[in-house]
């Protein structure tokens, strides 16, 4: 018990960071719709697959910023940054924070297709 206090005390934030950025980035791949000619059932493996493969080479690079890069460590972070974010992910999903972030995201584009719009009108004269 007391070496999994003195882990998340150690890793806690970070771990919980890097979980965020991931969740980040696949709700920025899925809002973009980077997918969406492949079949539903298919892209959950995709989704599933990024999702992973973004816990193991961001705790690589972590632990090796830290100097830790040993495999007990790395399978353990990687493990924990992997739960940290199906557990963010199916929290963001079912509440209105998936709302408020697709109304962030249109809000963003909106503003720059605007300046977009208007350096095109600039370039034109």
């Amino acid at each position: 018990m007391d070496s999994l206090i003195t882990f998340f005390s150690t890793y806690g934030l970070v771990v919980t960071l890097i979980a965020v950025i991931g969740i980040v980035i696949l709700g920025i791949l899925k809002y973009c719709g980077a997918f969406k000619k492949i079949a539903e059932n298919k892209r959950h493996y995709i989704y599933l697959t990024i999702s992973i493969g973004f816990s193991v080479v961001a705790t690589v690079v972590y632990m090796a910023v830290v100097g830790q890069l040993e495999v007990e460590y790395v399978l353990t972070v990687a493990a924990a940054i992997y739960a940290l974010n199906q557990t963010f992910y199916n929290i963001f999903k079912v509440t209105a924070i998936n709302d408020l972030f697709t109304k962030l995201l249109d809000f963003i584009i909106s503003l720059v297709k605007k300046k977009n719009r208007r350096n095109a009108r600039h370039v034109r004269k």
